[in-house]
């Protein structure tokens, strides 16, 4: 048998864990070649024994020693920083997975889309900041990409076998994080802790503030808009406190289809891995009599305004390398405590608002240099901004 050959970007994370945690079920079948994380090094070297990749690469070369002498004895190659990460990312495999959370993890999505055969991407700033890019180097090189997010791993599923020319619209699901049922007053004086404490899933720190605020699916709408050829109009958005339902599509006769799963991101990253197959994973499927009823909202825009004003760049998708550098800079300042949880996204609109960054954008083409560029740009002037 031949076996896959298998990356993982980020294996430490969320996403990281439930990846491998999929892949314990039959790990005789596949290849694993490159592992990498940016600072976890405990975790990075506890997987490397038991998974026993080629390669494996630390982010932060304070770590590399330890990374080391731990793996001494081995046969795998080790390495550290940001220029052997990207070269690892050119290694062709059958399957990366694309889990490096934030701007960190676009360069290496877009040499995953070079020289894998599938690309799972859970790394939604790759789509945000350089969508066009990385559709077009896909498809130039006949990369299937397979959403792992979701949200959109269930739009993905429910437009298998469907005319794109019978869509009418696409719905996607929001836990509402933390702060569903506080009042705008209370969120006000929001502390970190409390950004923290996600109701429904179990996620890293950004990932989980950036649920709280909504700008997760601010992110999320653009990303949509890319993967599925849509104008901003035909992307909405619904407050589903249970996620069971991880999105709906809407069809121009009426019928609106669902995908449904308990909330666990294995489900995602085992259909991309097995796809077009639905292979068992070690997962449940939904007691309905246990759950008993499924709620919907709409979202309030008055305490969630990153809604609002990611319509600016859902008018002009070459923003988004602004907005999420902008938000990138913006979560910093929050955790550090600089910035209260609600100017987060006034500090965003600030940026959004700065002529030299749109006129940046309005005469740039769109490769992996200009993003580059821009986006660190967007971060030395989103750092001046003051409160």
């Amino acid at each position: 048998m031949i076996k896959r050959k298998i990356n993982i970007f980020g294996t430490t994370g969320s996403i990281g864990q439930s990846t491998l945690q999929v892949f314990r079920k039959n790990k005789g079948a596949y290849d694993f070649i490159v592992f990498s994380a940016f600072d976890n090094v405990d975790q990075l070297i506890n997987d490397c024994i038991e998974f026993k990749p080629q390669y494996a690469n630390i982010g932060n070369e304070k770590q590399f020693l330890k990374l080391k002498n731990a793996l001494f004895d081995t046969d795998i190659i080790l390495s550290c920083g940001r220029a052997s990460l990207v070269d690892l990312a050119c290694t062709k495999v059958d399957w990366s997975m694309s889990a490096i959370v934030g701007f960190s993890g676009v360069e290496v999505s877009l040499r995953c889309a070079e020289h894998s055969k599938i690309l799972a991407l859970a790394n939604k700033e790759a789509l945000v900041c350089a969508g066009k890019l990385l559709l077009s180097i896909c498809k130039s090189n006949n990369t299937k990409l397979i959403p792992v997010d979701s949200e959109h791993s269930a739009i993905f599923q429910c437009l298998e076998g469907e005319r794109r020319v019978d869509l009418r619209s696409i719905t996607l699901t929001a836990s509402g994080g933390p702060f569903r049922n506080w009042s705008l007053k209370r969120i006000r004086s929001a502390t970190l802790e409390d950004a923290l404490k996600h109701p429904n899933w179990s996620m890293g720190t950004r990932i989980t503030i950036d649920s709280a605020s909504m700008f997760n699916k601010s992110l999320e709408l653009i990303e949509a808009m890319h993967l599925f050829e849509l104008d901003f109009s035909d992307v909405e958005v619904i407050i589903h406190p249970q996620s069971i339902i991880h999105s709906m599509v809407n069809f121009n006769d009426g019928s609106t289809l669902a995908q449904l799963s308990l909330p666990d991101m294995r489900g995602s990253i085992g259909y991309s891995l097995n796809y077009p197959n639905r292979l068992n994973i070690g997962m449940e499927n939904i007691d309905f009599a246990k759950i008993g009823s499924l709620e919907f909202y709409e979202p309030d825009k008055n305490k969630f305004r990153s809604l609002e004003l990611v319509e600016k760049v859902g008018r002009n998708l070459d923003l988004g390398v602004i907005f999420n550098a902008a938000k990138e800079i913006a979560l910093d300042r929050f955790i550090s405590g600089e910035i209260a949880f609600l100017d987060m996204v006034d500090l965003v609109e600030k940026t959004l608002a700065e002529s030299s960054l749109v006129n940046r954008i309005a005469h740039t083409p769109q490769n992996v240099s200009d993003i580059l560029e821009i986006n660190e740009l967007t971060r030395v002037i989103a750092k001046k901004i003051e409160f």
